[in-house]
């Protein structure tokens, strides 16, 4: 018989996947709160635990803390203090939230003791003076609890559990995508490793070479060979870099399209540079599997086109890249499988802060990236 683990962790991603279970781990939790509260009622020598308000009390109190709870996690400190830094109007609507705990606190107690005869039988027998007050119209109940430094500290010890085990899960839920996301990477820079060098393009180059030396163009020969060191002792030393000055990418580019230029004898490739932030740095190889893929389905015929721009833009860099392709090639999945590997680097160096489109039209093929960059 196999027996099911299921981890910490397991359970929370189940937990946030769903907003049926959300709601009801907030549904038990509330109702934790409140058997809580009921059983130091029943078990103490508190005069009205023989009373409906054994666990009428629990209830208001439970309702109460619940009403503040959420408009303050969900509300005010998301939108004025953790996004906004609006000091000002989050203790403007703090005290208005304060206030209103308060009219609830006043309008449950009143009702309690309107409603329940025998809790203000015990109430008249025990504390005459306190049930008066709560018999005053509505105006001094609420005057009478806020000026109560009891109530206050009942809401902030109330809402201080709630408020613990929210920020524990959600920093146990960061350390958790932490720990997924340094797996990630691990494995992401090892595909990348793995994929540095398109064997297609390494095949393809010593094919050129090779024609070049039978052809005795000693020249581009020397040049082939040049630029291959280039880009692969660039390869090999920036393996296990997090980041190179743009400047690098560039020639980087500069070498590939070079190299891949030797075998297009009809094909045009227009490239052009825009960047005056030339030390800006960046992940390395970053452009590699689009120039690959917009290299690998352009057909050496006349007619056919590689367009390459790279331009800053404000604080962000763009890169286009279009090209012909045939569309009577049938095409495989290392260009798809290169450009997810890709938005999954992105994903890592640049969360929210890129984007990537891809897009045919005709026989062409368009890329275009864009991400922010210091």
């Amino acid at each position: 018989m196999n027996v099911k683990t299921i981890s910490l962790n397991y359970f929370f991603e189940q937990r946030n996947a769903s907003k049926a279970l959300r709601i009801l781990s907030h549904v038990l939790f509330w109702m934790v709160v409140f058997a809580s509260s009921f059983f130091l009622i029943k078990s103490s020598f508190d005069p009205y635990k023989d009373t409906p308000l054994s666990y009428l009390s629990p209830l208001r109190t439970t309702l109460g803390i619940a009403l503040a709870y959420y408009p303050l996690m969900y509300l005010l400190i998301p939108a004025l203090l953790l996004n906004n830094k609006k000091w000002g109007r989050f203790v403007t609507y703090f005290i208005l939230l304060v206030l209103g705990y308060i009219l609830v606190e006043a309008i449950g107690e009143k009702s309690i003791f309107r409603y329940c005869d025998e809790c203000s039988m015990k109430a008249e027998e025990i504390n005459p003076d306190y049930l008066s007050i709560i018999q005053k119209p509505l105006i001094d109940n609420i005057l009478f609890k806020a000026s109560q430094i009891g109530l206050y500290l009942g809401l902030f010890s109330g809402l201080l559990l709630p408020f613990a085990i929210k920020n524990s899960l959600g920093y146990y839920r960061v350390y958790a995508q932490n720990l997924q996301f340094s797996k990630d990477k691990a494995q992401l820079e090892l595909n990348f490793l793995k994929a540095q060098v398109n064997p297609h393009f390494l095949f393809n180059t010593l094919n050129n070479l090779y024609g070049s030396i039978l052809q005795n163009r000693n020249a581009q020969s020397a040049e082939v060979v040049t630029r291959l060191s280039d880009f692969m002792r660039y390869s090999l030393q920036n393996a296990d870099r997090n980041s190179i000055p743009l400047s690098e990418e560039i020639e980087l580019i500069q070498n590939y399209i070079a190299l891949e230029k030797i075998r297009l004898n009809h094909a045009i490739v227009s490239v052009q540079f825009n960047v005056a932030n030339s030390a800006a740095e960046i992940p390395p190889l970053l452009f590699i599997p689009l120039l690959e893929n917009a290299f690998k389905y352009t057909s050496d015929k006349p007619g056919s086109q590689i367009t390459i721009l790279m331009e800053e833009q404000m604080k962000s860099l763009r890169f286009l890249i279009e090209n012909s392709f045939n569309t009577e090639r049938k095409t495989d999945d290392s260009g798809g499988f290169g450009l997810s590997n890709l938005r999954k680097r992105l994903d890592w160096y640049y969360p929210n802060k890129y984007s990537l489109e891809t897009s045919k039209n005709n026989a062409r093929f368009m890329a275009k990236l864009k991400f922010e960059i210091l």
